[in-house]
């Protein structure tokens, strides 16, 4: 499937809109929920690289299913630069990908784009190999890259491959992150260059790391920790010891933390932290409640170690925090 079917299909859902320019396009993303963009530049026949920043916790994905079947895709690589994206392996179990790390696959997500910390950074390359083969024949020839072997390196029997990039891909992928503030046409140019090597390294690589897709959760697994999630934000008020969370969906302590630890990436205790510390940042900044009722709102009952979780947290005390975002604000 070619690049441009792939964006018809993604502004044919709700709540998708198209920006076009003469090098990119942009898919803007505005739903109840969140908001969030993927910039598509095209740099040859066949190999388009998007960057993506997303804050909202799903973007819906277009069906690419035929005849009830999983249309096999282009090539995807993945980078992660912030976040967290959930894949679902052939297998219909659940892996993460985490800041740090690439994926490679050749599967179309299903459904919809889950991202569980509601924040995602990153970058994905679009690897059409058939349309590479017949219309950029000089790139693989002059700069000797083999796709297909990257793939059958990477993603053996339409395996999908994760892992933290090695230090020498990393490099690349940081310095192509960087171009989408520079100035076009010469950010095109540079991720032109950039993109043929890494390729260039993924396929010549001595020793690839070994994938993490190993490391997988189940359909339940993944249900159980997002209904806690769901259950600890939905009245930041309450408490809910983990030990009566396990209780009610009759697992072991030990399992609902670390279901909870592999789909969010944290403890659930430092999780829902940061969840309080978000929601009393938001609430100082945007009514006028004193701290302490934005104390007893975020679940604190004493107000002197409320402040001193939000100090450790933005640097700033709650009183500091609302004059900054007062100054601000004009």
């Amino acid at each position: 499937m070619k690049i441009d079917d792939i964006i018809r299909k993604c502004i044919e859902m709700p709540g998708i809109s198209i920006k076009r320019s003469d090098f990119s396009t942009e898919l803007l993303l505005k739903e109840k929920e969140g908001k969030g963009s993927m910039t598509f530049f095209p740099l040859f026949p066949g190999v388009t690289i998007a960057y993506i920043f997303v804050n909202s916790p799903t973007w819906t994905a277009p069906n690419f299913r035929e005849d009830s079947s999983i249309e096999k895709g282009p090539m995807l690589l993945n980078y992660c630069v912030t976040g967290r994206c959930e894949i679902i392996l052939n297998n219909e179990n659940f892996v993460y990908v985490k800041d740090g790390e690439i994926s490679l696959t050749e599967r179309f997500a299903q459904k919809q784009y889950v991202y569980p910390r509601r924040i995602y950074e990153g970058m994905e390359f679009f690897i059409d190999i058939d349309t590479l083969t017949a219309q950029s024949v000089w790139v693989q020839g002059e700069f000797d890259i083999n796709f297909h072997k990257v793939v059958d390196r990477f993603c053996p029997d339409g395996a999908t491959y994760i892992s933290p990039a090695t230090s020498e891909v990393e490099e690349i992928l940081t310095k192509l992150w960087s171009l989408f503030d520079v100035s076009i046409p010469f950010s095109i140019s540079q991720m032109k260059i950039y993109t043929l090597a890494l390729f260039s390294l993924l396929q010549n690589q001595n020793d690839i790391p070994p994938s993490q897709a190993c490391t997988f959760f189940t359909e339940t697994q993944v249900d159980i920790a997002k209904r806690v999630e769901k259950i600890i934000t939905s009245d930041l008020r309450q408490h809910h010891p983990a030990w009566e969370l396990a209780a009610q969906f009759s697992v072991s302590e030990t399992s609902l933390k670390n279901y909870f630890r592999g789909v969010f990436g944290q403890n659930i205790s430092i999780y829902l932290r940061e969840v309080r510390m978000k929601k009393a940042a938001e609430l100082l900044a945007t009514t006028k409640l004193s701290v302490a009722e934005i104390s007893e709102q975020v679940g604190y009952s004493n107000q002197g170690k409320f402040a001193a979780v939000f100090k450790k947290q933005f640097g700033l005390s709650p009183l500091e925090y609302r004059r900054s975002k007062n100054l601000e604000n004009g």
